[in-house]
């Protein structure tokens, strides 16, 4: 009896520290005042999330900013039976409605953890509640809010404006852990090009 008593019983979860200490640096990055850290503590969801798992999918309706801590993300969409890859989001990146998350328009995008990842989510209801209390932390999510939508519009032009060589020579540079976590037929559908074509390309670049 008494080991039948014992498997009725809960599993122990032991403590994910790495999880933990996220959450403590974030309650105390952009507060200042008691009130503004017992508000983020209070609001502030961190989890780790298994390779595989949708942070979204076509035709839900996108309810969170989401910020990855650790691992990649990939962003795509389908069109004529195939999946074109338009985005990968890894360490320090944020995820987020580009339009108004008012509109609440059924996305058109997936968003596909490639990898365990580490995120947090932030729900639009909990930052407008955020910005009516704190007027301060408002003005500052706006102008972080203007920096990325800047910084994603110059990568959107440089990639219109480049070839598939050159978007890959500029992956290389600025994401290299990318071809550790992704496969090459996701990569070259963000490059926009065919596995065989990239394969071409990795092969002339050795060469040279």
């Amino acid at each position: 009896m008494k080991f039948k008593d014992e498997l009725s019983k809960p599993a122990k979860v032991k403590p994910d520290y790495e999880v933990l200490e996220i959450i403590d640096s974030l309650s105390n990055s952009n507060a200042t005042t008691q009130e503004e850290k017992d508000f983020f503590a209070g609001k502030i969801d961190v989890k780790r999330v298994k390779k595989g798992v949708f942070l979204l999918k076509e035709g839900q309706i996108i309810r969170s900013t989401y910020h990855l801590f650790k691992g990649c993300i990939r962003e795509y969409y389908h069109k004529d039976g195939e999946e074109k890859t338009v985005e990968f989001y890894t360490s320090g990146d944020s995820l987020s409605n580009v339009g108004n998350p008012l509109n609440e328009i059924p996305s058109s995008i997936n968003w596909e953890c490639m990898c365990e990842c580490i995120i947090s989510i932030f729900p639009f209801a909990v930052e407008r509640e955020m910005h009516k209390r704190f007027p301060r932390l408002e003005s500052l999510c706006r102008i972080e809010s203007e920096k990325n939508y800047s910084n994603y519009r110059s990568a959107m032009n440089t990639y219109l404006s480049s070839s598939p060589a050159e978007r890959y020579e500029n992956l290389i540079k600025t994401k290299p852990e990318l071809f550790q976590l992704v496969p090459l037929y996701h990569i070259a559908s963000y490059l926009g090009v065919k596995p065989e074509s990239l394969s071409r390309i990795r092969g002339r670049l050795r060469s040279s």
